[in-house]
């Protein structure tokens, strides 16, 4: 009597650990996603414009963010117009960065002329190195020098 209930709870121990293993199987692989499906998508695009432009600070870093990341270079004009609007210094420097990332010979002829003009330091600062950095990066192509 014992040996039958010992090896009915060992079956059952068993099978709740397949079905375990099976369902974080199925959960891990099953979401995966490629960065080109989610780009395809036809509001992709407008929607991460949106997100460049929102009102919303969180909103924009992270649209600012992604771009940069994911190097969406048809996002480029929308942050390049973002940058000569954008009033916050932190968001300045990670457009600069999303721009460098993307390797945007547009947006590093904007951020050089940032480096010289933007009344926050740091924002120089940290533009001029930028944009120095692509320089030495891309010695064999070079940005319009105005």
């Amino acid at each position: 009597m014992k040996t039958t209930l010992l090896h009915s709870s060992e079956k059952l121990y068993f099978a709740l650990v397949a079905i375990l293993f099976v369902l974080l199987v199925t959960v891990t692989f099953g979401q995966n996603q490629k960065i080109s499906d989610l780009s395809k998508h036809k509001y992709a695009l407008q929607n991460l414009e949106m997100g460049i432009q929102s009102e919303n600070e969180g909103v924009r870093e992270s649209a600012i963010y992604f771009a940069g990341q994911y190097r969406f270079i048809d996002t480029e004009n929308a942050l390049i117009e973002q940058l000569k609007v954008e009033k916050k210094s932190d968001i300045k420097v990670l457009i600069g960065l999303a721009l460098y990332r993307m390797n945007s010979e547009k947006g590093m002829n904007e951020l050089q002329r940032l480096a010289s003009k933007d009344e926050n330091p740091r924002v120089r600062r940290m533009s001029q190195a930028i944009y120095n950095e692509y320089l030495v990066t891309n010695s064999n192509r070079t940005a319009d020098v105005e």
